[in-house]
């Protein structure tokens, strides 16, 4: 029974991550195209009780605005980029999680990814591990983020360049994808990292948002499985 909870409490924590990453997304574009720094309140209170109030800094919140406001839209920003990363991190954190429990929905992931189920838990476990360990500007691999996924492949002596392939039309037929070639590949060669070696050079910002997207989906195609 316990595992139940824990299972649901993984897949719940998918999918609120994944919404914040939309709803980030959406806070970001909005602070680049107007001065919210300007038209808005920015002397923002929480109080939790009548002795206890905390007041927001409020220059620290105009600063941030200005730099959003000042940005291309090309360019990220320090809150675009703590949303993105923090949210990839919480959505793969989560999905090791549920899927380290034997039940439904690791067996629902097994049976719909098939043969690139090892694949797709060989990336999430990377990109957990390194982005649990910094999630600073320019981040650089440490041995630690990815040696022990390496040994789990070496152990099972599976291919250490690991590829994942998904097509949605094809892979996940219940999810109603934009267009019939949606989806998205993905190849680590485990074997070839090094220390310092940039983060997104491995695995890259698009092929970090697909990611982050499928697993959210995979969350929602198992709650649809078990109500038909």
């Amino acid at each position: 029974m316990r595992e139940k909870y824990l299972e649901e409490d993984a897949l719940l924590l998918v999918e609120q991550n994944f919404y914040f990453l939309q709803t980030g997304a959406f806070f970001t574009t909005l602070s680049k195209e107007y001065n919210l720094s300007h038209s808005c309140n920015l002397q923002i209170i929480k109080e939790f009780d009548k002795a206890q109030v905390y007041r927001f800094n409020e220059n620290i919140i105009r600063q941030v605005l200005e730099n959003a406001k000042e940005s291309s839209k090309e360019e990220t920003i320090l809150f675009e980029y703590f949303v993105e990363m923090n949210a990839f991190r919480g959505i793969c954190m989560a999905m090791v999680e549920a899927l380290k429990l034997e039940r439904g929905f690791k067996h629902f992931l097994q049976e719909k990814l098939a043969h690139q189920f090892d694949s797709f838990v060989d990336i999430i476990s990377f990109v957990r591990n390194v982005l649990s360990h910094n999630i600073h500007a320019d981040i650089y691999l440490d041995e630690k983020d990815y040696e022990g996924t390496l040994k789990r492949i070496l152990r099972c002596r599976r291919d250490p360049n690991v590829h994942f392939d998904f097509l949605y039309s094809r892979d996940l037929e219940e999810i109603q994808s934009p267009a019939p070639e949606y989806g998205f590949k993905c190849t680590i060669n485990f074997q070839n990292l090094n220390n310092n070696t940039p983060f997104l050079e491995v695995i890259s910002l698009w092929e970090l948002m697909m990611l982050s997207e499928l697993c959210f989906n995979l969350v929602i195609a198992y709650r649809l499985s078990k109500t038909s």
